[in-house]
């Protein structure tokens, strides 16, 4: 996962890479910002322990905060997250699958391309989730595994899916696992069933079953790999009882 993540950033930066790296920042050429700067004329979407984030001028920014000895020490010998999340982000570009462009990335910051009014996320419009199936069966046929596939982090814009938020995206050039795949795929159903249940909109059992039996059949068409029935279905109950906790 490490080599192909280096190797992937390496060529981003080559001859004829679209990017610049300099100072431990990678930067798309043509592209100049302070992000610091820049966040404080954001509009702050978040603002946690964790991350801060904001949208400016066609732009979205994300600072990882450091906060405490131990996070910070943690974050001093990682590679920074905003690499992470450049990597998969030209992966998913090289796949034909949409992803806000990357524009600046260092350890602290991350700065892609703010998405477009129009742009509608799957939590807002959850009835769209079983077609989203084709692009993440495509998505790990590419050896991405994005690691927080829930409604939130799906879009679909101009008849098209796309992925944010690929903090926890990770590279397997020899193929995503199995456990993977089928986590991936519980979180998103899981996250589906949680948004019904928020709108007070619940699933019956069988409903829940039937709808990832679906997902599940749809997936498996498209890649020729199962998940697993029992396995799936004990992870989605797993991830919702969690979340019902919070």
């Amino acid at each position: 996962m490490l080599r192909e993540l280096l190797v992937t950033l390496m060529d981003c930066r080559g001859t004829n890479g679209n990017y610049l790296f300099a100072k431990g920042r990678f930067v798309r050429r043509g592209f100049s910002a302070d992000p610091s700067f820049e966040l404080t004329k954001s509009v702050i979407i978040k603002d946690s322990r964790t991350t801060t984030t904001g949208c400016a001028h066609g732009l979205f920014l994300k600072r990882y905060n450091s906060r405490g000895i131990w996070r910070t020490l943690k974050r001093s010998v990682q590679l920074p997250r905003a690499y992470e999340c450049l990597a998969a982000a030209l992966r998913l570009q090289q796949a034909g699958i949409a992803t806000p462009e990357v524009l600046l990335a260092s350890r602290y910051y991350l700065i892609t391309e703010a998405l477009p009014e129009g742009t509608v996320f799957l939590n807002r419009t959850p009835e769209l989730t079983a077609d989203a199936a084709d692009v993440i069966a495509k998505m790990h046929d590419s050896g991405i595994y994005h690691g927080d596939l829930n409604l939130r982090n799906i879009y679909f814009l101009d008849g098209k899916y796309g992925f944010i938020d690929l903090d926890s995206a990770k590279l397997f050039p020899k193929g995503i696992p199995k456990t993977l795949r089928r986590k991936d795929m519980a979180r998103l159903v899981s996250s589906c069933a949680i948004e019904y249940i928020w709108r007070g909109e619940p699933l019956s059992e069988e409903g829940l079953d039937d709808f990832s039996d679906a997902l599940a059949n749809r997936y498996r068409e498209k890649t020729g790999r199962e998940l697993g029935r029992t396995e799936l279905k004990a992870r989605i109950q797993y991830l919702i009882r969690r979340k019902l906790r919070r």
